[in-house]
């Protein structure tokens, strides 16, 4: 509060420090005219004796006159007027003496007054900055006032804010301890759902039912979505316009890539993880360019984990017109543009048509003519 309010009250402060000094040279200022004053009374006083001198000078004037009026008659008695002369010379050269100091006198008699009247001028300017001073002391005295005010005011505000901070992380704890409730819950509910899918056989495509897609949930695995057909078949894998790029990475062919709904693969580590614990059976259905189909069906398939580089593991017995282009790849690890798992280790040029198991530079499906490529398990 301090840290606030000191900006705002410094420059208060400040100016009455000054007034403070003003007040000071009031006083020095005072002294010296009272000083002033009694220097003027006793040039007052000279002036006064001065004036005397005058009238004396004047009557000393009007002796010499008679005198001279009375040269022109009969002298009777020179030392008389001999002692009067000296008398006359003797007052004419103490008038001269006492004219000079008269002359000073008066100039600095004027040169006090003048410098009385700034001094006038300046008290009058130390009475203004007085009672400037007395009206700031007021306004220092209300804002004080306000300041107290406020300083209470915000010690009530902050021992509400402290009493609201208590109350925030006490049902911050109670929201942690029900966040932690509820994501227990949660995962025991999703363990209970997992294996409820698994007990209704939702861990894979529903038989009998309308063609669409359908939520699975696989040993191992999230609950994902998947195109099924009326008969139970999984699709795993559909090309049919071109609409997604099959020249992926091993992370997308890994992860699955695509929309269930257009084009799309399901992905490597799915696959694996389904093979693995249920046998499943492999339909692959092929279209060609004159609008007609073949297919060729498996009956055990099953492929490896990432570590053996999603091998082609088991194939069964197969039968289809399509014919069997696939045994020759029993055993063969997949292989993508950056991850070539070819057997012969030859320098292969990148091919197009996407990710498969290889034998060696060939992709099966490299070699085949289709239309469009349908792959369910």
């Amino acid at each position: 509060m301090k840290s606030y309010w000191l900006p705002v009250l410094k420059p208060m402060f400040d100016h009455l420090e000054q007034l403070k000094q003003l007040t000071d040279s009031n006083n020095e200022l005072k002294n010296t005219l009272n000083s002033k004053l009694e220097t003027i009374t006793e040039l007052q006083r000279h002036l006064i004796l001065a004036e005397r001198e005058d009238t004396f000078k004047k009557e000393l004037s009007i002796i010499q006159n008679k005198l001279i009026d009375s040269q022109s008659e009969p002298i009777h008695n020179n030392e008389y007027i001999k002692e009067l002369q000296r008398q006359i010379e003797h007052s004419r050269g103490h008038i001269k003496s006492q004219e000079s100091q008269i002359s000073d006198l008066r100039k600095e008699l004027e040169t006090q007054v003048g410098q009385l009247k700034d001094q006038k001028e300046l008290i009058n300017q130390v009475n203004t900055l007085i009672a400037n001073n007395n009206e700031l002391q007021s306004m220092l005295v209300a804002a004080t006032g306000e300041l107290k005010l406020k300083d209470d005011l915000i010690k009530v505000k902050d021992s509400q804010i402290m009493d609201q901070g208590i109350h925030i992380a006490f049902k911050h704890t109670q929201i942690n301890s029900l966040s932690s409730q509820v994501k227990s819950i949660t995962q025991q509910l999703t363990k209970v759902t997992d294996d409820l899918m698994v007990c209704n056989g939702t861990d894979r495509c529903p038989s009998g039912t309308p063609s669409g897609i359908y939520k699975i949930k696989s040993h191992g695995l999230k609950q994902f979505e998947v195109p099924c057909n009326e008969s139970g078949w999984m699709t795993i894998q559909k090309r049919f316009d071109g609409s997604e790029n099959f020249d992926r990475p091993w992370e997308d062919y890994k992860n699955g890539f695509g929309n269930v709904k257009a084009e799309f693969f399901l992905g490597l580590e799915r696959i694996y993880l389904m093979t693995k614990y249920v046998p499943h059976e492999l339909y692959i259905k092929l279209g060609v360019f004159n609008g007609g189909s073949r297919y060729i069906y498996y009956d055990d398939f099953k492929i490896g984990s990432e570590s053996d580089g999603y091998s082609l593991k088991s194939l069964g017995q197969h039968y289809g017109p399509a014919g069997d282009f696939l045994s020759h790849n029993l055993n063969d690890r997949f292989c993508t543009f950056d991850r070539d798992n070819n057997k012969s280790k030859a320098n292969c040029d990148v091919d197009p048509a996407g990710g498969w198991w290889c034998k060696s530079c060939c992709i099966s499906l490299s070699s085949l003519d289709l239309e469009s490529l349908e792959i369910a398990c």
